[in-house]
């Protein structure tokens, strides 16, 4: 039974999952290729739109194989030497938190702004604030300075809504619902683009045995000026649909917080809220760990690392756009397939936690990376089935708030818990993701017996 979304919810502004089956079969098709690409690309219009959200994932990966260098050897100088190791493990999770903790704040005050006073305007906003956040994060760099670097993370975050708002604005650009299903499926198309590019230009400009002038700074550099002739993109080619600006959008600084609580206010989602609470925590303990693993085991440098994290962006890749179909067509049930493969993300945790061996974590990580893809899927199609149509958007903010917090929440404590055990995460997120399976168990129980 679908519901509509509580009274006095604030509802978030429309933005569909960028997973159901619609955008994979549209993807995957012949007839896709030809027409969306010929009629939409050619004409440029969506392009920098596509970008906005390319970048918008690039930026947030590149600096997953920068940071775990910088702040957790002793001799990079972002911290000081007399620095001890909790502190210092502390820090590098601190870096990691302060993002979504501030991602999930600005993102839904975005995204009202962004419905009333246009997309364009608040997109430039946005491209530009990310533009001086990695010109921060550089500087902070060179001058050595952890306290502007930390700075940095805080301001990409308040700019982090860049991705919603450029599918709204794609959505508004779509004229029937078939052309929406392709112009989305190039949306998934750009973030798995970026899940590679961004880690990929993180290994390559910070390795200083590649240019003499590489370093630490150089991928926040090359954001900056992807941000801004993008931004100079956008002014010239993106056209604003004015009569959809709603000048009397009421705008709420706590709507995040209002999202994550209406998660577990209401009886009919507390459940799934927390099983996709345990998930999405799980895999933001193996995503924020593994790094710091391959440093400290395999003794890998920036280049290693960012090759690594691209490594998972093509799982991401492949999963979004083959996995998940195939998987659909075998099992029809979500719930089903939810359980199935978070309980297979919990031996791919368990497996990576007791393993000394370098190809082995590499094959870990496929199992977990597709599991992460498949759960994230599912999870939100069963988030949008418990409501109608008007409350789409608004059901898609609670899951986006959950997951801005969960990973904020795991940034925080990965420093400590790494301190005490290197894979104590790992063995955490293996217990989650089992406790995830349970409760979907309980979840399906209960929707039969309803």
């Amino acid at each position: 039974m679908r519901c509509a979304a509580p009274r006095g919810t604030p509802k978030a502004s429309p933005r569909p999952p960028l997973n159901f089956p619609g955008i994979r079969s549209c993807l995957l098709s012949p007839s896709f290729i030809r027409v969306t690409f010929m009629k939409q690309i050619s004409g440029w219009s969506l392009l920098p739109l596509y970008m906005v959200i390319l970048l918008d994932v690039a930026g947030i990966i590149l600096v997953m194989p920068v940071l775990t260098p910088l702040l957790l050897q002793a001799d990079s100088g972002i911290v000081p030497l007399g620095t001890s190791p909790i502190l210092r493990d502390f820090l590098y999770g601190l870096s990691l938190a302060l993002f979504p903790l501030f991602m999930f704040f600005s993102t839904p005050v975005l995204g009202d702004l962004s419905d009333r006073y246009g997309r364009k305007k608040i997109l430039l906003v946005c491209l530009v604030i990310s533009a001086l956040s990695y010109a921060i994060a550089a500087l902070g760099v060179i001058g050595r300075s952890l306290t502007v670097l930390l700075l940095s993370r805080c301001v990409a975050g308040l700019a982090a809504g860049t991705q919603p708002i450029a599918t709204a604005a794609i959505i508004d650009a779509s004229s029937t619902p078939k052309a929406r299903s392709a112009n989305l499926a190039w949306v998934v198309f750009s973030c798995s683009i970026g899940l590679i590019l961004g880690p990929a230009v993180a290994g390559i400009t910070a390795n200083p045995d590649l240019v003499s002038w590489f370093g630490y700074d150089t991928p926040f550099w090359f954001a900056t000026v992807v941000c801004l002739l993008n931004a100079l993109m956008l002014v010239f080619s993106l056209k604003e649909k004015t009569s959809l600006i709603q000048k009397d959008r009421v705008l709420s600084l706590t709507k995040g917080f209002s999202l994550f609580m209406a998660a577990f206010s209401e009886r009919k989602f507390r459940l799934l809220s927390l099983l996709y609470f345990c998930f999405v925590i799980s895999w933001g303990f193996y995503y924020q760990t593994i790094n710091w693993i391959f440093m400290e085991e395999f003794h890998y440098g920036v280049g290693r690392l960012g090759f690594f994290v691209a490594y998972i962006g093509v799982i991401f890749a492949l999963s979004t756009g083959l996995v998940v179909r195939w998987v659909q067509q075998l099992v029809p049930r979500e719930t089903t397939i939810f359980a199935v493969f978070v309980l297979c993300m919990s031996f791919a945790n368990f497996g990576a936690a007791i393993t000394h061996n370098e190809v082995a974590q590499w094959l870990w990580a496929i199992l977990n990376a597709t599991g992460d893809v498949i759960c994230y899927t599912m999870g939100l199609a069963i988030f949008s089935s418990l409501v109608d149509q008007d409350s789409q958007g608004w059901i898609m903010g609670v899951a986006g708030a959950i997951g801005a917090m969960t990973w904020a929440i795991a940034g925080l404590v990965i420093g400590p818990l790494g301190y005490l055990h290197l894979t104590l995460p790992l063995w955490i997120s293996g217990v989650l993701c089992f406790t995830g399976f349970v409760l979907m168990l309980i979840y399906q129980a209960q929707t039969r017996t309803d």
